[in-house]
């Protein structure tokens, strides 16, 4: 009896300890994509939902990809697949004047967005978090010039 005892007590502990190991995989690329990313620049940025849904928020930006220029914000949807090799891929597809859908190689490091075009053109983003967005509050009743 006390021999039964000890092996379900072991496969118990293992099936404890495979568990563990499991939910400590990768996180998921679409989970770590929501929230909002911009270049350093602040000339493009990414919103992207937890529904596959979000924006393209672009100032006077002309994408080299599909040669047009962008400026304002522009509804779009995403998917992200990550293949057999750990490469992950967001699909992105909006519309201007016509539908355009872009693949772009990601990877996603804390609070900064590497995406890769097979055009050869690659953007870095960070992750843009509240206190980056909220407005001034020292100069905020002078009149801003142009």
């Amino acid at each position: 009896m006390k021999k039964t005892a000890k092996i379900t007590a072991l496969v118990l502990a293992l099936v404890m300890i495979v568990s563990l190991f499991a939910a400590c995989g990768k996180p998921d690329p679409k989970k770590a994509l929501v929230g909002s990313w911009r270049d350093s620049a602040g000339i493009l940025g990414f919103d992207f939902n937890e529904d596959g849904t979000g924006n393209i928020v672009a100032a006077d930006f002309t994408l080299p990809i599909i040669n047009i220029s962008l400026k304002g914000t522009y509804e779009m949807t995403y998917t992200v697949e990550t293949d057999e090799n750990d490469v992950t891929t967001l699909h992105i597809s909006f519309t201007f004047a016509v539908p355009v859908n872009l693949d772009f190689t990601i990877t996603v490091d804390g609070d900064i967005l590497r995406l890769s075009h097979e055009s050869g053109l690659n953007y870095t983003m960070t992750r843009v978090v509240e206190s980056d967005t909220a407005p001034a509050t020292d100069n905020a009743s002078e009149p801003v010039s142009e």
